[in-house]
Formats: C-alpha cells, structure tokens, sequence
C-alpha cells in the first residue's frame, strides 16, 4: 500500500520549526530549501507539503487517512503541484512557470494552502524566474511556493531575497547512519565519501554509480601520474554527467589534500588506494586551488557543460601543476 513521505529523520528538527510556524500563522509564503547534495531537500519539500495540506496533521506530519492525504496517495490533490526540470538541458522552463503562477492564484479549493514545488530550481531559465518573480512579489491568500536548491547562490538575487530561505542540515547523524544501515552494508563510511548527504550515499550504491566510480578513478590516476594524454582522458568520461565528475572530483582532492596533511580520512578502499598513489603530484596549496576551481565550476550551470570541454580545460591546466 502506498504511503506519503516520511520527514528524514535527521531533518525534523527544521520540520518541527515550521510545523510551529504553520501553527501559529507565521508560514512564509515562499520558502528556499537548501543544503548540500543529497541531505534531503526532495523528501523535504514533499513531506513538508502533505502534512501542510493534511487536515489532521500531528507530531510527525500527515494523518494519511483524511481526504486530502488520500488524495495525494492519488497522485490527484487539487491544491498541489510540482515542477521539475525537463528537456535536455534539464531545465525549469518559461512555460510550465507561467502555468503554474496562474494556477496559484485560484482560491484553494479545499480552503488550506495551496502548494507548489519546484525541485531544483536554480535550474530555472531566466525567463522562467522572471515569471515567477511577480508572484513572489505579491503573493495570493494562501499560496506557498517551495523551492529546492543545492546551488542557491545561483538563483538571481531578486529571487532569494522574496523567499524565506531554510539551509538544510545534518542535526542528527546518528539517525541518517541508521537509516542508511538498512540498505547499506558500511553506512559511516558511505556518508563520508558522499559529502555529508544520506540520499548521495544511498544512490552511490547502484551499479550505474559504481561503474561510473571505476571510470573516474581510472581517469584521475592516468592525470595524476601522466598516464596517456589529456585528450583520451577527457574522453573516457564523456558519457558521465559533467555535475558528477566535479563533485567527485571536488571531494577527492579535498581527501589528497587531507592525506597530504597527515590526517586522518575515511573513504572506499579503492579511493583511498588511488588517493595514495597520486597525493604527492600536488602541494597542499595547490590541491586546494584545485578544489577551489572545482566547486566554482560546479556551482555554475554544469547542465548545460559539455563535459569533454570542461574537463579537458581543467586538466590541462592540472598536468601543469603537476610538472610544475
């Protein structure tokens, strides 16, 4: 039987607040949900919209048996809508914005909230956030608008200044290690090589991830110890996601840097065997310089990067340091 979203357990504390809030008629009417990758911000905002819509809500969120909890096990609430990016550069476009802006100002017909998500908007085009700014700026009786976010910073200012922005966190490690122990076989360990977030750690152990872990770390050994040109080593990642070779990048010359440093790190086995090999090619400035660069790269639109011309740029500019 189908159930509605569980809070993550690690973030009730931020629901709890705006469970209080909602209570005492303080909701802002646009909320910007942030954090690092995979912490939680979809099951967030959807948890966070069924209990707002509930007509019983408790402690932990929606009843699941009202009308309006069934309703949305339907998939067929009249008061809830989700955008989420489409296309092939995976964007939130103009049109499905516009849509939904004149859907947010109909009465909410169950007379609660009526509630919309978009899911990763700092995908949304500048048209599409262009259309949504009028509705932040005047709001209808009872409209809530959710927006999730890994890279806030990159949404146009006009935007994150007419939202009530929630930085997502881990308040409670102990319970993201526990839930993760029922699908993961070293869940501590997991959540460290993913950055910090249980749903990043999660999805790192499907086989499509793993497959595409071989190939990166094939790819940042043959850089580091100059084996084959930059050209077939870009090349070799081609088919991977430009996002996902920077994040790991990102984090991988965080734990060279560490390594480096003589402090202790924890990551998989075959990392930590590559890291080994390759910590030494680079000072420790230059692994953070290295980083640096890399989170700058990642927090702009990688979407729609070709990922042999940013990746063969940057390593380019890496076998110089290297050799340098």
């Amino acid at each position: 039987m189908a159930e509605l979203t569980a809070c993550p357990p690690w973030l009730r504390e931020d629901g709890q607040a705006l469970m209080s809030r909602s209570r005492e008629g303080r909701l802002p009417h646009a909320i910007l949900l942030g954090g690092i990758h995979g912490i939680g911000k979809r099951a967030f905002s959807q948890w966070l919209s069924e209990s707002l819509l509930c007509r019983n809500r408790g402690e932990s969120g929606a009843c699941g048996q009202c009308d309006s909890c069934l309703q949305l096990l339907a998939g067929a609430h009249p008061d809830f809508r989700k955008l989420l990016p489409e296309g092939a550069n995976a964007a939130i476009k103009v049109d499905p914005v516009r849509d939904l802006v004149e859907w947010l100002q109909l009465t909410a017909s169950q007379g609660s909230y009526r509630i919309a998500v978009l899911e990763q908007a700092d995908s949304m085009n500048r048209s599409a956030a262009n259309s949504l700014l009028k509705t932040l700026e005047e709001p209808s009786d009872h409209a809530v608008i959710i927006l999730t976010a890994t890279r806030t910073g990159a949404l146009p200012a006009t935007i994150r200044s007419r939202c009530q922005t929630i930085n997502l966190k881990m308040h409670d490690r102990a319970a993201a290690i526990e839930w993760l122990s029922a699908s993961v076989q070293d869940p501590e360990t997991a959540l460290l090589e993913a950055g910090g977030g249980p749903y990043a750690a999660l999805a790192m152990q499907n086989d499509e991830y793993l497959a595409a872990r071989e190939l990166l770390l094939k790819a940042w050994h043959d850089l580091f110890l100059h084996k084959g040109s930059v050209g077939r080593i870009s090349d070799s990642l081609a088919d991977l996601e430009t996002s996902l070779c920077l994040a790991t990048f990102s984090r991988w010359t965080l734990l060279a840097a560490k390594q480096g440093a003589n402090l202790s790190i924890e990551a998989n086995p075959a990392v930590m065997e590559v890291i080994s090999e390759t910590r030494d090619r680079l000072r420790s400035e230059q692994w953070f310089t290295l980083h640096e660069r890399l989170l700058q790269l990642h927090r702009s639109d990688s979407a729609s990067f070709k990922t042999q011309a940013v990746l063969e740029g940057m390593f380019a500019d890496t076998r110089i340091m290297t050799n340098s």
